[in-house]
């Protein structure tokens, strides 16, 4: 059970939350392939021959092997291949972004721009991962996967509570008071905690649970600091949060401030290519 949840019980705790919605269900082949990437005797022919039952999740996975991200010198063709290329670690992370895209509901109310969710999960994902290169490379998969689901619970909510949620979702738009802060004095909780609670019934890691439980708190050990770092995003460029973002990191980390403003230079690029690929 997730650290976050020692003294809870996450079963009863999500139906507090959701009541009688139904949570989304990650693909049974998403589940398998997660399931046979963390065994140590699998092959990557065992992980193929599950991928291939489901078109979607192989051609994501073939054009991101593809892609400028990894820059084969020539086309991989071959799903086997493709697995061997990206190793067991990088595709358990691809699986669960694009687990967690498909689980999404088709019926999110419009107050929720989809396609500005997407990139900022993809930006936040890419930023968290350029911070950790530079300062904490061991943390770097874990910061790219809970930078990309931190706020993955979001739709969940708008799709689960309608209306109810639309006023506390536009409310956080003008910047006065942080979602989380608005969720927790509307309903006692928040999509911080309402995520690890999603990613424990979806048996991700615990670790990524732990990230995003406490992706608010500044002085939490559950979590890299990368995650805290762009838990506050804004959907748009902002030099503010820019130059606040920067700052956070040169205070805390030996990184150069060339280094950083190199890698959010190359970002918003990167974050555009992630969510063309998962598209």
């Amino acid at each position: 059970m997730f650290s976050f949840f020692k003294r809870k019980d996450p079963q009863d705790r999500l139906h507090e939350i959701l009541g009688d919605y139904e949570l989304p269900k990650f693909r049974k082949t998403v589940f398998e392939v997660l399931r046979r990437l963390r065994e140590s005797a699998s092959t990557s022919k065992d992980i193929a021959e599950v991928m291939s039952m489901d078109p979607y999740l192989t051609s994501c996975v073939m054009r991101t092997v593809n892609s400028t991200a990894y820059a084969p010198r020539t086309p991989i063709k071959d799903l086997d291949h493709a697995i061997t290329m990206l190793g067991k670690s990088e595709l358990e992370r691809i699986v669960m972004m694009l687990g967690a895209k498909m689980a999404v509901p088709k019926d999110v109310p419009s107050y929720v721009d989809m396609d500005a969710f997407w990139k900022r999960a993809g930006l936040r994902a890419v930023i968290a991962r350029g911070v950790a290169d530079l300062v904490a490379p061991a943390k770097a998969g874990l910061c790219f996967s809970a930078g990309f689901l931190q706020d993955f619970s979001v739709p969940l909510i708008a799709a689960s509570k309608g209306r109810e949620y639309a006023e506390v979702y536009e409310a956080s738009t003008d910047g006065t008071k942080p979602l989380h802060e608005l969720e927790q004095e509307q309903f006692g909780w928040d999509h911080a905690e309402l995520g690890a609670l999603v990613c424990s019934e979806w048996e991700l890691p615990e670790e990524i649970g732990d990230a995003i439980s406490t992706q608010n708190e500044p002085e939490s050990e559950l979590r890299p600091d990368p995650v805290f770092y762009v838990s506050d995003l804004p959907d748009v460029d902002d030099e503010v949060w820019r130059e606040h973002f920067k700052e956070q990191v040169l205070a805390q980390h030996d990184v150069s401030e060339e280094a950083l403003d190199k890698m959010l230079d190359e970002a918003d690029g990167k974050a555009r290519e992630l969510v063309r690929l998962i598209s």
